[in-house]
């Protein structure tokens, strides 16, 4: 091969290479749509395989995981001290990864999409590394429906 030949391979190499990182590193994507009305937010399936929802917590933006295998609303312990909530009950939880140390507090309000939850029971867990995720507590206010990568929250 001449020299010609090697310049094309090193190229072809380093375009292949600059094309993965773009994909994997580079690419955004963005959020899934939330279509919200008065009653009603209608949710696309995230790249993660799950629904996400924006929501508050006493007022707080918040991004929730819609979790319905958790029981309870739980959040991080480093959200809880942003939003200034204490520990009220220490408890143990059990989760995917086994048993954990946290407590519950109690909120005045929870809001997700348009609805709002008040006087909620909140888990919170200290090494809960994902978005606070949204608790069966929470989500049996409003009647869902899932069908194929769309999940419509409404009222009951």
């Amino acid at each position: 091969m001449g020299r010609l030949g090697n310049i094309f391979i090193h190229a072809g190499i380093w375009l292949g290479l600059g094309l993965l990182f773009y994909v994997f590193f580079l690419r955004q994507e963005a959020p899934p749509v939330q279509i919200v009305g008065s009653d009603r937010v209608e949710l696309a399936r995230a790249r993660d395989g799950h629904f996400h929802i924006d929501g508050a917590i006493q007022g707080k933006p918040v991004r929730f995981l819609i979790d319905t295998g958790a029981s309870t609303v739980s959040i991080p312990r480093r959200l809880a001290d942003r939003i200034g909530l204490g520990c009220d009950i220490v408890s143990t939880f059990r989760t995917a990864n086994g048993l954990v140390q946290g407590c519950t507090s109690r909120v005045a309000e929870l809001d997700f999409g348009p609805f709002r939850v008040e006087n909620l029971a909140v888990a919170i867990l200290p090494n809960l590394t994902s978005d606070a995720l949204l608790g069966m507590n929470a989500l049996r206010h409003v009647r869902m429906e899932q069908t194929a990568d769309r999940l419509s929250l409404s009222n009951p």
